[in-house]
C-alpha cells in the first residue's frame, strides 16, 4: 500500500495540477478514494478571503460551499454525507491541516477501515493541505504581480497622455507604453476618422495584412468595428476568429485571448477602441476589463481634448484679436489636464502634485493653476463633482475659465462670481468647489475667496495658521451667489499649501486624521530648516499621506521669500467730493516728502490729479488711493480704485474745450497706466519712473 500511496502524493503534487485550486482538490479527491478503496470522497475547502468555500464529492460533484463540515476528525459510523442518498456505514475525517481550519477530507464505504487505510488518508489529507497553501500563495504572487502591472500601467498611462496633445501622439504612444509595462503580445489603438478606423500598432503589424487592419471602414466585420458600433467590450479567443468575415485568411494562432475596449467620450459618444493581446495566456479576470475600462475612459478623455485642440486651432485664424489668449489656450490643452508650467517669480517658488485614487481608473475633476499678473500671482485650486469624463471635460472649461477672468485682472471673489454664473449658464448639472489665493508679491498681502473649498494653509513667522475666509457655495449651485473675500498679511518668509479633499480625506471616516498629519509634516519639514524649497514641502506632504486615496489629491505649494526691502505702500480712502482732490495731493506730497521721492512730485501731482477727479465727477461716490513706491525699481504706482465698471476713455477733444484732457495727460506724463477690474467696480493705476542721475 506504501508503494501506491507515493504515486497518489504524487499526482496530487504535480505543478499542473497544483496550481489551479479546484482541479487540486479534484484530483485529491480521487486519489484519497484509489488509495484506501472508498466508496466515496468528500473533499471540503473552507475557504479564504480570496476564495469561497468548496464541497467536491468523488471529485466531481459540487455540493453546498456554505454547508457546514459533516463531522469532526476521526472515524464513525453511520454518518450523514450531503450528497449522498443514505448514510455512510464507516466514514473517516482527517484534517487538511493540524487545527482542522483549512478543511477536511472524509472518506466513506459499506465496511470499516483498518489502520492502515486512516493512516493514509490522514497523510494525504496533510499532503493536500500543503498543497492547498502552495496554490494559494501561488494566486496570491500571481495577482501582486498583476496588481503592481495594473498600477504601473495607469501611472504610465496618466503621464503620457499629459504630455500627449494630437490624435498621432495618442495612438502611437498608448499601444507601446500597454506593452512595455503589461506580459502581452501586442496592443493596438483605433480612432475613428469620418467612417474609417485608423490604427497603430506596436509591435507594427506584419506587412502583408497591414493595410487591411490599419485602416478599415466602421461597418467592417472586425471585433474592432463590432466595439465601437455596439459600445461593448469584447473578448475574442482563436476559436472565434473565423466568425470574423474581415480577418479572413488571418492565422488564428496569432490571436490567442484578445480584449476590445472602445473608446467612450462625452455623452457616450465612441471615438474609437483599445485591443491588447495575451496569447496564450489563461482567460481575463475582471480586474483586467476594470483596468482597461478606465484607460479608455482617460485615452477617450485625451482624443477629446485633442479634437478640442483642433477646434480653437481653426477659431484663432479668424480671431485675430484673441489670437494670443486662444494661442495661450492652446499650449495649455497640449501640456495636457493640467499645468505643465508654472510662474516664475523672483522671491516665490511654486510646486504642484497630483495623485489619481488607488480605486478604480476613472479620471477625476481636481484641478491646480497659477496665474501671474505683474506682482500678483494668484493661486488656484478646484474640484469638480465625480470621476468621469464629463466631470474632467467640465473640470478643463472652468479652469481655463477662472485663468481668462484672473487674467483679465478680476480679483479672486470676482472672478469666482463670473465663474459662478458661467457653470450655472452651462446647465452641466455639476458643482465645483474652488479657492482663490491671489499673492501681492510686492506688498506680502494673500487676498482670498472660496466657493465651498478648503481654506488656504498658511506659515510663517508667526506661526500655523488657516486663512479664515468665509466660504460661499459651490461654484454651479446659484447664480447670484456672493464670495466674500479676506486679506492676510504674510510675515517674512512664509509658505501657502492649498489642496483638494483627497489629500486628507478617507472614505467614511473624515479628514481630521488627514489633517493633523498634514499640519504635523509641514511643521516637522519648516522647523529644520525655514528656507525648505516648494518642492521638498510638497514631496513630504504627499509621502505623509496616511491612507490609501480613495478620491484624487492634487496639491499647490508656495513659498514666498518676503517682501523686499525697500517697497513701500500708502493708501487713503477719499470721500465723494471734488475737493477730496486737493486732500488726495497734499496725501501724495506727505508721502513722497517721507519716502525722499520729492523729484517725482510734479509729475506725480499731475496724474494723481487727473486719475482722482476722473473718479469722482464720473462715478458719483468715493475713491481709494493706494501710493507704491518700489525702492529697488525707482518706480511709483499711483492707484485709484472706483465703484463703476465703466472703463475710462479718451474723448475726441476740440481745440477749445474745457475739460475732457484727463486721460491724454495721463497717456503722455506716466511711463504706463491702464484698467484692472474688480468684483464691485475697477482700479485705474499709473506707473512713474524716477530717472537715474
Amino acid at each position: 500500500m506504501l508503494d501506491g500511496l507515493h504515486h497518489h502524493l504524487r499526482v496530487i503534487t504535480r505543478p499542473e495540477v497544483a496550481a489551479d485550486l479546484p482541479t487540486l482538490l479534484r484530483a485529491a479527491s480521487r486519489a484519497a478514494r484509489d488509495a484506501t478503496g472508498a466508496d466515496h470522497c468528500v473533499v471540503r475547502f473552507a475557504g479564504t478571503d480570496a476564495h469561497r468555500p468548496l464541497h467536491l464529492l468523488d471529485g466531481d460533484v459540487l455540493l453546498d460551499p456554505d454547508a457546514p463540515a459533516t463531522a469532526g476528525p476521526g472515524t464513525h459510523r453511520d454518518l450523514t454525507v450531503p450528497g449522498l442518498a443514505r448514510t455512510a456505514p464507516h466514514a473517516v475525517v482527517a484534517p487538511l491541516d493540524a487545527a482542522g481550519a483549512r478543511g477536511t477530507l472524509l472518506l466513506t464505504r459499506e465496511r470499516p477501515f483498518d489502520a492502515e487505510e486512516e493512516q493514509a488518508a490522514a497523510v494525504l489529507a496533510l499532503t493536500l493541505g500543503m498543497a492547498v497553501e502552495t496554490t494559494l500563495l501561488a494566486a496570491a504572487e500571481r495577482s501582486a504581480a498583476r496588481s503592481a502591472a495594473r498600477s504601473a500601467l495607469l501611472e504610465r498611462i496618466t503621464g503620457l497622455l499629459q504630455t500627449s496633445a494630437t490624435t498621432a501622439e495618442i495612438t502611437a504612444r498608448i499601444p507601446a507604453a500597454v506593452l512595455d509595462v503589461l506580459d502581452c503580445l501586442s496592443s493596438s489603438l483605433h480612432v475613428l476618422d469620418g467612417d474609417d478606423l485608423v490604427g497603430e500598432r506596436h509591435p507594427q503589424w506584419p506587412q502583408e495584412w497591414r493595410d487591411r487592419v490599419q485602416r478599415s471602414h466602421r461597418l467592417a466585420d472586425t471585433p474592432v468595428a463590432e466595439a465601437v458600433r455596439t459600445g461593448r467590450p469584447l473578448v475574442v479567443t482563436r476559436e472565434e476568429v473565423g466568425r470574423y468575415r474581415g480577418l479572413d485568411g488571418l492565422d488564428p494562432e496569432v490571436v490567442g485571448v484578445t480584449l476590445v475596449v472602445p473608446l467612450a467620450g462625452r455623452d457616450d459618444q465612441v471615438l474609437g477602441a483599445l485591443t491588447v493581446n495575451w496569447g496564450d495566456r489563461s482567460p481575463l479576470d475582471h480586474a483586467d476589463l476594470d483596468l482597461f475600462a478606465g484607460v479608455a475612459l482617460q485615452v477617450a478623455v485625451a482624443l477629446e481634448r485633442a479634437h478640442l485642440l483642433d477646434a480653437e486651432r481653426s477659431s484663432r485664424e479668424a480671431l485675430s484679436r484673441s489670437h494670443e489668449a486662444l494661442d495661450r489656450l492652446a499650449r495649455d490643452l497640449q501640456r495636457g489636464l493640467l499645468p505643465s508650467r508654472l510662474p516664475h517669480h523672483n522671491g516665490l517658488q511654486i510646486a504642484t502634485r497630483y495623485a489619481p485614487a488607488l480605486a478604480g481608473a476613472e479620471i477625476g475633476g481636481d484641478w491646480y493653476d497659477a496665474v501671474q499678473s505683474g506682482d500678483d500671482v494668484t493661486l488656484i485650486i478646484g474640484d469638480v463633482q465625480g470621476h468621469s469624463t464629463r466631470a474632467a471635460g467640465l473640470m478643463g472649461q472652468l479652469r481655463t475659465a477662472v485663468r481668462a477672468y484672473v487674467s483679465e485682472g478680476h480679483d479672486p471673489t470676482a472672478a469666482l462670481e463670473r465663474t459662478n454664473r458661467l457653470l450655472v449658464d452651462l446647465d452641466a448639472e455639476r458643482f465645483a468647489t474652488c479657492c482663490l489665493v491671489r499673492l501681492d508679491t510686492a506688498a506680502g498681502i494673500l487676498s482670498v475667496a472660496s466657493a465651498g473649498h478648503q481654506p488656504p494653509l498658511v506659515v510663517d513667522e508667526s506661526g500655523f495658521h488657516e486663512v479664515a475666509v468665509d466660504p460661499g457655495p459651490p461654484l454651479g449651485v446659484d447664480r447670484d451667489a456672493t464670495y466674500p473675500g479676506t486679506r492676510y498679511r504674510l510675515l517674512g518668509r512664509s509658505a501657502v499649501v492649498l489642496h483638494t479633499d483627497g489629500v486628507v480625506e478617507v472614505l467614511g471616516e473624515g479628514s481630521e486624521r488627514g489633517e493633523r498629519v498634514l499640519r504635523r509634516t509641514l511643521h516637522e519639514a519648516l522647523a529644520g530648516d525655514p528656507g525648505r524649497s516648494a518642492e521638498f514641502l510638497a514631496t513630504a506632504v504627499m509621502a505623509a499621506i496616511p491612507h490609501e486615496l480613495t478620491d484624487d489629491a492634487a496639491m499647490l505649494v508656495a513659498t514666498f521669500a518676503g517682501t523686499v526691502a525697500g517697497r513701500l505702500e500708502a493708501s487713503s480712502w477719499l470721500p465723494p467730493d471734488i475737493r477730496a482732490v486737493a486732500t488726495a495731493r497734499e496725501f501724495l506730497r506727505d508721502r513722497l516728502t517721507a519716502w525722499s521721492t520729492d523729484e517725482l512730485l510734479d509729475e506725480a501731482e499731475l496724474v494723481l490729479s487727473e486719475l482722482v477727479t476722473n473718479a469722482l465727477v464720473h462715478t458719483g461716490g468715493g475713491a481709494g488711493l493706494t501710493l507704491r513706491f518700489d525702492g529697488a525699481e525707482r518706480r511709483l504706482t499711483i492707484a485709484v480704485e472706483d465703484t463703476s465698471p465703466r472703463a475710462p476713455h479718451e474723448r475726441a477733444m476740440t481745440p477749445d474745450a474745457l475739460g475732457g484732457r484727463g486721460l491724454g495727460i495721463v497717456e503722455a506724463v506716466a511711463d504706463a497706466w491702464g484698467v484692472r477690474p474688480g468684483p464691485h467696480g475697477k482700479t485705474v493705476w499709473a506707473e512713474l519712473a524716477v530717472e537715474a542721475d
